[in-house]
């Protein structure tokens, strides 16, 4: 089978566990027998056109550099619909796919490409589909529960930190055209849903899809478990404190000031890796509680393996629904102990072990903490084989043929 996949960005460039996914269940489909080209942004520092594990990527959309400020928004929002619209419909003519799969935003493009002819699936792994704020997090205090109307979205942005991965700033909280301008590039990607056979990657976004009056088939986000199961711990340091880890964006929605609070009065060293709007006040947290925490930058998803292995406890603190939960499943195939919130998709990937706290309650998660580190108890490693990746493409390919 041929098939295409759309997405605006595709390693090494990352910005979330979508991109993760596709490359795994794209080498997975190929490995199979299948043909398989990814259609993704071109950036200057990466090739146009090469070819990895027999998949071919081409990198010919334009789009912004990342989602993380104003600017580059604009133009993702600006640029990225049109040139999908006008590099699929040319790439299709070159290699002639049976399929064309959406990942992501990319799914905007598909009221137009319809008249194709060619079959369109779309996985939703992320919400800017189902909220205009792209997070399900209302007010920027708790999980959403309704669909969303511009009457609701106007009230919810002017309260929240965040909106997307930006940080939400007074001249976009009370700007009429920008809380126009956002809503309406939503209403796009929410009716493009209507155009696809749907994808959701967990039970908690078919549901999501269910209250929009959507079906769709859960299919979970795919991982090579082998080099977390391997990964070796290198000896203790740090006087041999316990260590604490954090992975994510440093943004409010993560949870990772949460974590930091929770730590103190406890003899541990925490590291977290990301980058964020929340840098600064994090390393102020640290720097006024004298903790033994560092921030660290982010390092390429292949050197993920050995972080978690240097780690005794990791923690999944997110206040917002998480729509999946990749962390509490590589922490877990590492053989680590992990305390995650109890909202989204944290808790499927987590209903076989770990310790689940309500999101935002520092002192549960304080006592889960000191519980942990305690007693360190020998950890079960669940069954994870559900995500391994010739799994999900056989299921994608069994879905692709129906």
């Amino acid at each position: 089978m041929n098939i295409l996949f759309l997405s605006e960005y595709y390693p090494p460039k990352v910005m979330g566990g979508g991109e993760i996914n596709l490359q795994t269940i794209a080498t997975a489909l190929a490995e199979q027998g299948h043909a398989i080209s990814i259609l993704t942004s071109y950036f200057s520092e990466l090739k146009p056109y090469e070819e990895i594990k027999e998949v071919k990527i081409y990198r010919r959309l334009k789009t912004g550099q990342n989602p993380s400020t104003f600017k580059n928004n604009l133009i993702r929002s600006l640029k990225f619909p049109k040139s999908i619209q006008r590099e699929t419909k040319k790439i299709t003519l070159e290699i002639k796919p049976d399929i064309i799969h959406f990942i992501g935003t990319s799914i905007i493009a598909a009221p137009k490409l319809r008249s194709l002819g060619i079959p369109l699936f779309a996985t939703i792994e992320s919400y800017p589909t189902l909220c205009p704020k792209g997070d399900r997090w209302y007010r920027g205090k708790e999980e959403c529960k309704v669909v969303c109307s511009l009457r609701q979205f106007v009230p919810c942005q002017s309260h929240s930190k965040e909106i997307g991965k930006m940080k939400n700033k007074w001249y976009l909280k009370y700007n009429p055209f920008f809380l126009l301008f956002v809503y309406n590039h939503y209403q796009k990607l929410n009716q493009a849903l209507q155009h696809c056979q749907l994808i959701a990657i967990s039970d908690y976004v078919k549901n999501l899809l269910i209250q929009q009056g959507h079906a769709s088939t859960v299919i979970p986000n795919a991982l090579d478990l082998k080099p977390f199961q391997k990964a070796q711990k290198k000896g203790k340091d740090n006087a041999g404190k316990p260590r604490i880890l954090f992975l994510g964006s440093l943004m409010e929605s993560k949870g990772p000031q949460v974590l930091l609070e929770a730590i103190k009065g406890i003899n541990c060293r925490c590291d977290l890796y990301g980058e964020g709007a929340m840098k600064e006040q994090l390393q102020q947290i640290i720097d006024q509680n004298h903790l033994d925490a560092m921030i660290h930058a982010p390092v390429p998803y292949r050197e993920i393996p050995e972080i978690y292995a240097q780690a005794d406890v990791v923690v999944f603190p997110s206040l917002w629904p998480e729509p999946f939960g990749r962390i509490a499943i590589e922490a877990q195939a590492a053989g680590k102990m992990v305390i995650g919130s109890d909202i989204g998709g944290i808790k499927e990937t987590m209903a076989d072990g770990g310790f689940l706290v309500a999101p935002g309650n520092i002192i549960a998660l304080q006592q889960q903490l000191n519980s942990q580190l305690d007693h360190q108890p020998l950890m079960r490693i669940p069954d994870k084989s559900t995500y391994r990746r010739q799994i999900i493409a056989k299921k994608l390919n069994q879905l692709y043929q129906t």
